[in-house]
């Protein structure tokens, strides 16, 4: 058996909803990584603490000794809203993400003897753009959402990755494009029109690469005020005792793919 397919196997019997290899030079390449330079920074929900952010000059400076990605999806259906509640600590499906990949990355090197590498969630801190990695691992495309979009789940997705010092062919990109005639009801529904003009600082980047949500129309200082919203209403009567905050989806729930 090869060994793309084994790695893919045991993120499978891990829990994995999905998985795939990506080629590391590829992703070196690929759009968010291209662009992300040239943007200003942000701050927002969700993003690290200042003092915990790598230099620039140190973003994307992943081992040379990688070569593949190991890329895994966990589903995050309508119907399990939990899996995305913040808790204070994080998400029950982000806690599962790192479990599959704790044991992914203890029955690869142990089984099949490959060296691997973790790495962190965040960009800043050692990480990679696991969209752009997902698309390169055969998962599907960036939707108009500016999000991942699958063929079995649409949207309703979440990422994990970790790194492999062998050279493994790559599962993607697939092809698989649903937004190319769509109605973009994703950018409709959406409460805060985070979608509705481009936003200004696309107008500067010259990349010859596709921009966020592919044509800029994506402000995410707009989600940001969404997301924002949903944390004070998570303090329920205006008390100081924050409960899970249920954050914003519906760009998720209302786009078509993946619904059979």
């Amino acid at each position: 058996m090869e060994i793309g397919k084994q790695v893919i196997d045991i993120a499978m019997e891990n829990g994995a909803d999905m998985a795939g290899i990506a080629n590391m030079e590829a992703l070196r390449a690929s759009p968010s990584h291209v662009v992300y330079p040239q943007m200003e920074d942000y701050k927002g929900v969700g993003t690290v603490k200042e003092g915990d952010i790598l230099p620039k000059s140190q973003f994307f400076n992943w081992p040379e000794s990688v070569k593949s990605v190991l890329v895994i999806g966990l589903s995050h259906p309508k119907d399990r809203p939990e899996l995305d509640w913040w808790d204070g600590r994080g998400t029950p499906g982000n806690r599962m993400l790192i479990d599959i990949m704790k044991k992914n990355r203890e029955r690869i090197e142990n089984d099949l003897k490959l060296v691997t590498h973790p790495l962190h969630y965040y960009v800043e801190k050692g990480g990679v753009f696991l969209k752009d990695a997902a698309v390169l691992a055969g998962f599907g495309c960036i939707g108009k959402n500016n999000m991942l979009v699958t063929p079995d789940y649409g949207p309703r997705i979440r990422l994990r990755a970790l790194f492999i010092d062998d050279e493994i062919p790559p599962d993607g990109p697939s092809g698989f494009d649903p937004c190319e005639d769509c109605k973009v009801y994703c950018r409709k529904v959406c409460p805060e029109k985070a979608m509705s003009a481009k936003a200004p600082v696309f107008e500067t980047i010259g990349a010859p690469v596709e921009i966020p949500a592919r044509d800029g129309f994506y402000a995410r200082n707009m989600c940001n005020d969404r997301m924002e919203k949903d944390i004070a209403e998570s303090k329920a009567g205006g008390s100081e005792t924050q409960g899970p905050v249920k954050y914003c989806r519906k760009c998720e729930f209302v786009c078509p793919a993946g619904k059979g």
